[in-house]
């Protein structure tokens, strides 16, 4: 079988991509290149992405890899011209399949093809995206609609599938993804420390990591830390917690960083900014707890890494957060800045329920590897070109 993937959102094969479509996409290809050998593939880059940086693709004897030759995301050429260009150079390869990751493909290509749904926060919740990348995803529709199958990374994302693309429940195959194994490694406390000091964290901290932008419902948790500060100074007076926002700068992330200030928590809520892979393990291994409430998540994978890294886990209650925490979280209503200062407050009172969610999450962690993603991947793949068109 000849299977055909597109990469050109992983722009650093060398390392993976730190989150998003990107990582989801090296961690397939790494765990597919490392299990099957009796296939080959044909992996589409990016033409920016330089030879050295594909060493690790190109020394499996099943796979080849091929460049394309101008920016199909990002084209300033005519949409019909880029359209044309793109099927014809999936089309040349002779693929028994192809797997499109983002659910993005050109509407001449007429080969059989599998696409992963991402990026269902756009239609879930439109108000809490700009306008420019809700015009751009409108124009460019995802092809989930023409594809043979359809993997959705949780049943939530199934769901949401089905009701906004029409898709027959028969073409939906449900494939969880999983998160990097790193985070089960325990950090030593001098890089702890150094991680702190370089992203000017001093005290206890809560964290946060992910996107600072209105999708991730920060403006609720900064409020909900504005509450729980004052009991914390009056319970633990010898304490100084902070409520660490860590991730890239996204939409409307200056008016984010404003609330913190209109809520005189300006010195308590730490922004870092871009976390370097490398002091993730570091910046878990920190923290007292982990906390992600946003209003929509396909997956959720830094709730596995917090996890993994064992911290007990404050999450929302909406989307496929339910199906992949388990019982090993404590859950909230979004919308809830209350319920978010109660069970943050919960959890680090009670040392006996903090043990237990952290051996509990732990547990929850181990059920999510990539080989099992891949592999079950793999099978999609074989039923799809093994079907008549």
């Amino acid at each position: 079988m000849r299977i055909g993937i597109d990469a050109q959102t992983v722009l650093n094969p060398a390392l993976g991509d730190a989150a998003g479509l990107g990582h989801y996409t090296y961690q397939i290809i790494r765990y597919l290149l490392r299990t099957d050998k009796k296939n080959d593939y044909v992996i589409f880059v990016n033409y920016r992405v330089r030879d050295k940086d594909l060493e690790k693709m190109k020394k499996f004897k099943n796979v080849s890899v091929k460049r394309f030759p101008f920016s199909y995301y990002k084209s300033f050429l005519p949409v019909v011209y880029s359209e044309t260009l793109a099927t014809a150079f999936f089309a040349r390869e002779n693929l028994d399949v192809l797997h499109i990751p983002g659910g993005r493909l050109p509407m001449g290509y007429r080969r059989k093809f599998v696409a992963t749904a991402h990026n269902l926060a756009l239609n879930k919740s439109p108000d809490l995206f700009p306008k420019k990348e809700l015009v751009k995803y409108r124009i460019k529709t995802p092809a989930y609609k023409r594809a043979n199958a359809v993997i959705a990374t949780s049943e939530a994302a199934k769901k949401d599938l089905k009701e906004f693309f029409y898709i027959d429940d028969k073409k939906v195959r449900v494939i969880y993804n999983a998160f990097d194994e790193k985070f089960f490694e325990s950090a030593r406390l001098e890089e702890i420390q150094e991680v702190k000091t370089r992203y000017g964290i001093d005290g206890e901290y809560i964290l946060f990591m992910n996107t600072i932008s209105p999708i991730n419902n920060l403006a609720r948790l900064i409020e909900a830390f504005s509450r729980l500060r004052m009991i914390l100074r009056s319970e633990m007076p010898k304490s100084n917690y902070k409520l660490v926002l860590a991730g890239k700068n996204g939409w409307m992330s200056d008016e984010i960083k404003q609330i913190a200030k209109d809520f005189g928590i300006k010195n308590e809520v730490v922004f870092t900014g871009y976390i370097e892979p490398k002091d993730l393990n570091a910046l878990f291994g920190g923290a007292e707890l982990f906390v992600s409430v946003p209003i929509y998540e396909e997956f959720g994978a830094t709730v596995l890494e917090a996890f993994a890294s064992g911290l007990p886990v404050v999450c929302s209650n909406v989307t496929s957060y339910p199906e992949i925490t388990g019982n090993a979280a404590k859950m909230v209503d979004p919308y809830d800045v209350e319920g978010m200062k109660s069970a943050i407050l919960e959890v680090l009172r009670d040392d006996g329920l903090c043990s237990e969610m952290k051996t509990s999450g732990l547990e929850q962690a181990k059920k999510f590897r990539w080989e099992n993603t891949a592999k079950k991947t793999l099978e999609v793949f074989e039923e799809v070109a093994g079907r008549r068109r």
